[in-house]
């Protein structure tokens, strides 16, 4: 659960330097995760859409906080950007017949595609771009090259949230342990399952069952990875307060922000009494007794 009111507060509380954001692949579907954070003036986000459409949609969209580009996220050099008319499906990569003909969902946009010639570019060679905090990315199926073209900006990085298929939807896109291992290299290690998404397999009976009650093919879902921390001495303050941020603003993960708190207590980096008195402001259903300072 994440609320304006929290995250208000506890920036107030750490004073945390403006945290940088970049989503590779912010295609205006829905509420980005870390919006409060940019509501709340604590971050300013570089989202990257190289769909002509769906960038439009964004820049008329942004407010202050938000720098829209249409540069294409990846290895550097030339590519073919598949652009299907449902634009949250365009890629790099082409729907794969043979994933799309087990699943049974997807077939109307099998061979909708228009190939537009482009030229992809590594965040790190973004002058643009500064190093940043949180990586968020929806690149269907390029997460592992945009992770591998930002070893240099993500050093400092706290967080990422990316897109893992569970199952190949794209024709070559990297397998999932491809992904998972990009990020483990660079220090990261899984947090959570942000959302999961699932579809019912075609067969027979379709017409009698709910499909969002069985459907039981897991497709794809954000992750959230966290620097790891078992090496706190390797953690700054700055990216203790940055990643207690971003766990309360973007993950809603309550025991990650107390962590945090903990350990900034503990180099006198913060307030004593803060664990509680955010233990204090959380909603009545987390709570539970008597809490101890």
């Amino acid at each position: 659960m994440k609320t304006a009111g929290l995250i208000s507060w506890l920036g107030a509380e750490l004073r945390p330097d403006r945290l940088h954001i970049v989503d590779v692949g912010a295609n205006p579907l829905g509420e980005p995760p870390y919006k409060t954070l940019v509501e709340a003036g604590f971050a300013h986000v570089w989202g990257f859409e190289p769909n002509p459409e769906a960038c439009a949609r964004l820049r008329a969209e942004a407010g202050t906080g938000v720098t829209v580009l249409d540069k294409a996220i990846g290895q550097p050099g030339s590519a073919v950007f598949n652009a299907y008319p449902a634009s949250e499906m365009s890629s790099i990569f082409k729907l794969c017949v043979k994933s799309i003909g087990y699943i049974g969902h997807f077939k109307r946009h099998l061979g909708a595609e228009t190939e537009m010639p482009t030229v992809l570019h590594a965040l790190d060679d973004l002058e643009e771009v500064p190093a940043f905090d949180l990586l968020k990315i929806d690149a269907q199926g390029a997460e592992r090259d945009v992770i591998l073209g930002a070893q240099s900006k993500l050093g400092q990085a706290v967080a990422v949230v990316a897109e893992m298929r569970f199952y190949r939807l794209y024709e070559g896109e990297p397998a999932l342990w491809e992904l998972d291992k990009a990020l483990r290299d660079q220090g990261f290690a899984l947090h959570r399952f942000l959302h999961q998404k699932s579809r019912m397999l075609g067969h027979s009976q379709r017409n009698r069952v709910r499909p969002n009650a069985i459907g039981s093919q897991l497709i794809d879902g954000d992750a959230a990875y966290i620097r790891l921390l078992e090496d706190r001495a390797s953690v700054t303050d700055m990216q203790l307060k940055k990643l207690a941020m971003i766990a309360a603003g973007v993950f809603g993960s309550h025991d990650l922000v107390l962590w945090c708190l903990d350990e900034l207590t503990a180099r006198g980096a913060c307030e004593r009494g803060l664990a509680k008195e955010y233990v204090d402001r959380l909603p009545a259903h987390l709570r539970q007794g008597e809490v101890l300072a």
